[in-house]
């Protein structure tokens, strides 16, 4: 595993267990955005994702 999906899975984390413990809505969005910020780092592995031609 590189560094960035070593980052995106300690992110996904981070977000799932700030959402389940957390009652205010406005930082379970946050921590929503968070933990969906993971998952396309631990899919892709990069922070921008660039087409080659």
């Amino acid at each position: 595993m590189n560094k960035i999906r070593i980052l995106g899975l300690i992110s996904l984390v981070v977000g799932l267990i700030g959402i389940f413990f957390l009652e205010r809505y406005d930082l379970e969005f946050l921590f929503g955005i968070l933990a969906g910020a993971g998952i396309g780092w631990l899919l892709t592995g990069r922070f921008i994702v660039m087409n080659r031609k």
